[in-house]
């Protein structure tokens, strides 16, 4: 399912900033920042940290999302989505999905503002990469004063109604996990449409130091505390070397998802893909729906193909939020995805939906 691809460029990176003797926090860790900030790949004014969820975490705080107050999340998604809002003391409210892409259902989210008068926040989830309704999200945000936060863990390299995910409106938070596009193992960033958030960000993910007042006698302040979710020299050394090829692996995962489609187009199976003009999807995996999972994922397996199904409904986790979502709960019983890194031959696509058709014929 999975085979992370490290540019032999790392160990190069990895011996530079050893032999430095700094390896935490410091100048690899910047110009990370800055290559990301000109890659037209992820948010405004990037600030890297050492997790997706970290990011996720650091957007509530930023966005100044009030404790006790509510939260929407889709109901497909990875768990770190609500429990970050449970760890600011927010409550859960979880949102239906539409099947044909697997993202948040934006009437469901009408809905709730409708009846929930204490939402305060709305993350939404690039489901796969393929991108959710931004637009009518920051029509949602501007009518109910909602702050929207995107979940950007698999939108490396997702573009919306044509222009590149830095074109957002709002703060994303994006994973560097072994298993992304932009692998470095663990790690993430979170991005800010304005350069003052993003300069807390960085304060608050080292606990809140603040460097500025530093003098012979005095070590730095700390006029808000924060976390250790900072990012070291290290992890940036291998995704600086990541983003030199990163271009060249989305767009092979771009035509590797192009042959699924195109091999699937007429069999049985059900696509989960974009429905918006001019959005595309990053490429992260390839989804798909059908009847009688548990039997095709086990002849599939048989065959020699590893399949993954990323999600349950966060609905049966202790989070306190009980609220129904009947599609996505469908969604989870039929959902399958495949593997789609830049490592997959045409001809081994070819045999998984040769493979696939077979089973669910």
């Amino acid at each position: 399912m999975y085979r992370p691809q490290v540019e032999p460029s790392s160990l190069k990176r990895l011996r530079q900033v050893l032999e430095s003797g700094w390896i935490g926090l410091g100048p690899v860790t910047r110009q990370f920042e800055y290559e990301l900030a000109h890659s037209d790949l992820v948010g405004k004014n990037p600030v890297a940290v050492n997790s997706g969820t970290a990011a996720l975490h650091l957007a509530l705080v930023v966005a100044n999302v009030p404790k006790g107050s509510a939260v929407i999340v889709p109901a497909n998604t990875f768990v770190s989505t609500a429990a970050v809002a449970l760890q600011h003391q927010c409550r859960v409210i979880l949102a239906d999905i539409e099947r044909a892409t697997g993202n948040i259902d934006l009437d469901s989210v009408r809905e709730i503002l409708a009846t929930e008068p204490d939402v305060s926040a709305i993350i939404a989830v690039h489901y796969s990469g393929i991108p959710c309704d931004i637009a009518g999200l920051d029509d949602i945000s501007k009518k109910h004063g909602v702050t929207v936060i995107e979940d950007c863990a698999h939108a490396i390299g997702s573009v919306w109604q044509g222009r590149p995910m830095s074109e957002s409106p709002n703060i994303q938070a994006y994973s560097f996990h072994a298993t992304k596009a932009l692998a470095i193992g663990e790690g993430g960033c979170v991005t800010f449409p304005d350069a003052a958030s993003a300069e807390r960000a960085k304060r608050l993910r080292r606990l809140g130091i603040d460097m500025s007042a530093r003098s012979w006698g005095n070590p730095y302040d700390i006029p808000e505390l924060g976390f250790k979710y900072n990012m070291g020299d290290i992890a940036a050394a291998v995704g600086l070397a990541q983003l030199e090829g990163l271009q060249d692996k989305l767009q092979k995962r771009q035509s590797n998802l192009s042959r699924y489609r195109e091999r699937l187009a007429d069999s049985p199976v059900e696509l989960v893909r974009e429905t918006q003009d001019g959005d595309r999807s990053g490429g992260f995996a390839v989804p798909i729906l059908v009847k009688d999972r548990e039997r095709v994922r086990k002849e599939l397996n048989a065959a020699g193909i590893e399949s993954e199904i990323y999600f349950k409904p966060l609905g049966t986790f202790p989070l306190a939020a009980t609220r129904p979502t009947p599609v996505a709960e469908g969604f989870a019983r039929d959902v399958i995805c495949l593997p789609i890194h830049p490592l997959i031959s045409t001809g081994e696509i070819d045999y998984v939906c040769d493979r696939l058709s077979e089973c669910v014929a």
